[in-house]
C-alpha cells in the first residue's frame, strides 16, 4: 500500500456551469479595468517617488526628472538623512511618542466612552454635551500654548503626550460600539455576578478589537507625521521627532551646498532626492504596520453589517 495520499479532486461539468449573459461579461470587464487603473494610480506614484530618490543629478538630467526605476541607483540622501543629521535619535524620540501615544488614545476613550454607555451614569448628558462642544470648539493656538505653559509641559517630552489624553472623537465612537452591543448579554453576565470591569474585559473588550485597532492606527499616524507641536512647545534639539528634522531638512536654503564634497554627477543628490528620500523615511514605517492591521478593519466590517 501507498503511505501518500491521493487527492481527489471535484470538477464541475461543463453543462452545471453557470453562464454569464453579455451584460455580465461585459460588466466585469469594466470593473476589472477600473481595478487595473486604480493599482496603477497608487502604486505609480510610489514607484516614482521611490525612484527618484535613489537617482543622482547626472541621471535626473539625463532622463529630464522623471525616474521611475533608475539605472544607477545612490543613497546619497539617505545617507545624508542618516548620518549629516540628528535623525536617529529623532526616529528614537517619535517612536517612545508614538506608542505612548497610542496607549493613552486608546485607555481614555475605552474608559470613558464605557462608562457613559452606561444609561446610568451620573451627569452623562452634562458630560456628553461638554466632550462634543471641545470636539466642534477649539481654544486656538495662544489659548493652548498658555496651557501648557501653565502646566510646565513646555520643553518636556510629555507636551507630546499629555494632550492625547483630550480624544473626545474616540470617546464617542467607543459609546456608540457599547450601546449596540446586546443588552441581554450584558444583562445575563451582571446575573452571573461579574462586575462592570468584568463585563468591560470579557465583554466588550474583544468585540471592540477592531475599533480599537483603527483607533489606534489614526492615534499612530497623527503622532508620526506631527512636526507642529514641536515648532509650537519645543525648542530643545534633543527632543525633537524625525518629522521635525525632515521638515527643517526640506526648508534649508542652501540645499545645493550639501553636496559640494561629491565629485561625479552621477554620486551627487540633488534637492528633489532629497525631498523624496525625506518623503520614502517618512512614510515607510506606516506602510510596514497597516498590513497587519488591515484584518481587523476587514473584521469589524463583516461584524458590524451583521447582527444577530
Amino acid at each position: 500500500m501507498k503511505a501518500e495520499k491521493e487527492t481527489i479532486k471535484f470538477r464541475t461539468p461543463k453543462e452545471n456551469r453557470i453562464k454569464m449573459s453579455r451584460q455580465e461579461w461585459t460588466y466585469q470587464i469594466v470593473i476589472n479595468v477600473i481595478m487595473v487603473l486604480v493599482l496603477v494610480i497608487c502604486v505609480v506614484p510610489l514607484f516614482y517617488v521611490l525612484g527618484m530618490s535613489l537617482s543622482s543629478e547626472g541621471e535626473m538630467l539625463e532622463r529630464n526628472y522623471f525616474i521611475i526605476i533608475p539605472r544607477k541607483p545612490v543613497l546619497s540622501a539617505y545617507k545624508y538623512i542618516i548620518t549629516g543629521t540628528n535623525f536617529l535619535h529623532g526616529m528614537l524620540i517619535t517612536l517612545i511618542r508614538t506608542l505612548l501615544g497610542v496607549v493613552v488614545a486608546l485607555v481614555f476613550p475605552l474608559i470613558l466612552g464605557y462608562t457613559l454607555a452606561n444609561y446610568d451614569f451620573p451627569c452623562r448628558k452634562a458630560l456628553m454635551i461638554y466632550l462634543i462642544i471641545t470636539m466642534i470648539l477649539g481654544g486656538g493656538l495662544i489659548p493652548g500654548y498658555l496651557l501648557m505653559s501653565k502646566l510646565h509641559l513646555l520643553n518636556t517630552f510629555w507636551v507630546y503626550i499629555v494632550p492625547a489624553f483630550g480624544n473626545p472623537y474616540g470617546v464617542l465612537v467607543v459609546k456608540m460600539f457599547v450601546e449596540g452591543l446586546p443588552q441581554d448579554v450584558m444583562d445575563s453576565a451582571e446575573l452571573d455576578g461579574a462586575s462592570e470591569l468584568q463585563k468591560l474585559s470579557y465583554i466588550a473588550l474583544p468585540l471592540l478589537k477592531p475599533t480599537l485597532c483603527a483607533l489606534g492606527l489614526f492615534a499612530a499616524v497623527a503622532h508620526w507625521n506631527d512636526w507642529f507641536s514641536t515648532m509650537l512647545y519645543v525648542r530643545d534639539s534633543n527632543l525633537y521627532p524625525a518629522q521635525y528634522i525632515i521638515r527643517n531638512l526640506l526648508t534649508q536654503t542652501a540645499q545645493t551646498d550639501i553636496s559640494n564634497n561629491l565629485v561625479s554627477t552621477y554620486v551627487k543628490m540633488t534637492p528633489q532626492s532629497l525631498k523624496m528620500a525625506s518623503v520614502v523615511v517618512a512614510v515607510l514605517p506606516i506602510l510596514c504596520v497597516y498590513p497587519f492591521l488591515q484584518k481587523y478593519f476587514i473584521y469589524g466590517m463583516y461584524t458590524g453589517s451583521v447582527k444577530g
